[in-house]
């Protein structure tokens, strides 16, 4: 037990030094944002994402890198998790202001293969793809008081050559 308040307190002063901080996504958070997502895939008759913990915690991660660096947003190396990313230059007073802008690229999104013209829609896309199931979101603030957002998706989307549904 002692070992284990030493490494949360090692990690909050980690935070507190560098001027980040890790945003905590509580029930009703998790649930405006699960329904944010959800609302465009009940349009589609797409089922319904549930939120993944342990998506949620590799999310809150990513977010904490980008808010360590503090200059603009990347995504990580290729893995196994679709991710969508946002940022603002301070903190909204809803999170799910993030999904929302994904959700506006809508009005960009022909339906059709995934090809090389996908970019201006592909936070949508993902947030559609029908083989996408879970869900998991974090967010931190940097020292510069830029506020990143990240979800991941599992399975991920966006393939080359094949349709959102």
């Amino acid at each position: 037990m002692k070992f284990l308040t030493l490494i949360v307190t090692l990690i909050s002063l980690h935070v507190q030094t560098y001027g980040q901080e890790l945003m905590v996504i509580d029930t009703a958070t998790r649930s405006s944002i699960l329904k944010e997502h959800n609302k465009e895939r009940q349009l589609l008759n797409i089922p319904d994402l549930v939120w993944s913990d342990e998506l949620a915690e590799y999310a809150a991660e990513w977010a904490l890198q980008l808010a360590e660096e503090d200059d603009g947003i990347h995504h990580r190396d290729p893995d196994d998790f679709g991710e969508n990313i946002s940022w603002f230059g301070s903190a909204p007073d809803d999170f799910t202001r993030g999904v929302s802008l994904w959700n506006e690229e809508k009005k960009y999104f022909k339906y059709k293969a995934i090809g090389n013209d996908w970019a201006k829609s592909g936070h949508y896309t993902q947030v559609i793809w029908k083989n996408t199931e879970r869900v998991g979101c974090g967010c931190a603030l940097g020292a510069s008081g830029t506020f990143f957002f990240v979800c991941n998706y599992d399975p991920p989307g966006n393939y080359m050559g094949q349709k959102p549904y």
